[in-house]
């Protein structure tokens, strides 16, 4: 019996550790995922937005579950948000809105935002930077970028599939990534007040365009295809840089609307091949 008792003594003795250890750990993971919501949000404000969301203040402790818990519309601004980090446990917003704060970039973790349909960035005037995780955002919709200081789009941004709307005016850009011509649900492309000498031949392939507005942007050329954008009923060219219009342009037979003015050395020539049902200024 002695004999038994000094086996088994052992392997029981093993078994607590294990547990306590286990039960330890467990613990820990618990306790990372139950914090104040100023550790989650390091930006006070931001964290003050997110505590007002859940009835909080904002040393209380919070869990993720609480923090994916928050459905609907978050707005970030006006107001003096620096720091967006944190922004990746908000899995359930639906709609994102940032405009007239300190942010200078938008982080990473927005990709974990995949719930997201409408994301506004307008008149975020210090924001120099979109990143390529922003491609994770299958869902959205709609996207605003006005009056910033971003200079480039990333790439990523051609895999956003079920865009219909992009409005990116206002800004520094000076080139358009050619991926754009992947959104083929895409019915409103704004591109009005940046610095495009050029845009890139794959817009051509956005069969359902409707709208599209590139005036103010110092534009000397456009597309030879452009003809291709079938459903095109308003095309805004309004003060660019332009000599010609495409021949292809004759074959836009829902072209309604079409602003020219303020392209002082465009040839007349157009005139001669544009389609019949347009409203021409």
């Amino acid at each position: 019996m002695n004999n038994k008792l000094f086996w088994i003594l052992p392997f029981c003795f093993s078994l607590i550790v294990v547990s306590s250890c286990y039960a330890q750990n467990s613990s820990q993971k618990t306790d990372s995922r139950i914090r104040t919501i100023s550790a989650f949000f390091p930006d006070t404000s931001l964290g003050l937005l997110v505590a007002e969301r859940l009835n909080k203040k904002l040393e209380d402790k919070v869990s993720t579950y609480e923090l994916t818990g928050i459905k609907g519309s978050f707005v970030v601004g006006p107001g003096n948000v620096s720091n967006l980090k944190g922004i990746g446990y908000l899995i359930g917003v639906d709609t994102f809105s940032c405009y007239k704060n300190e942010v200078i970039d938008i982080p990473a973790e927005i990709g974990n935002m995949t719930n997201l349909k409408y994301l506004d960035l307008c008149k975020a005037f210090k924001l120099k930077k979109i990143p390529s995780t922003i491609k994770k955002l299958k869902n959205l919709q709609m996207l605003r970028l006005c009056l910033t200081q971003v200079t480039h789009l990333p790439k990523e941004i051609g895999d956003l599939e079920n865009l219909t709307t992009l409005w990116i005016c206002s800004n520094e850009l000076v080139e358009i990534p050619y991926q754009i011509g992947q959104l083929r649900k895409l019915t409103d492309l704004d591109l009005h007040a940046n610095s495009l000498k050029v845009i890139p031949d794959q817009i051509c392939n956005l069969v359902s365009l409707q709208k599209l507005n590139i005036s103010h942007c110092g534009l000397e050329k456009l597309p030879g295809n452009i003809g291709n954008l079938k459903k095109l009923t308003s095309l805004n060219l309004f003060n660019n840089k332009l000599k010609v219009l495409p021949k292809s342009i004759a074959h836009l037979d829902n072209l309604v609307d079409l602003n020219v003015y303020d392209n002082f050395n465009l040839s007349e020539n157009y005139k001669a091949y544009l389609p019949k049902r347009y409203r021409s200024r």
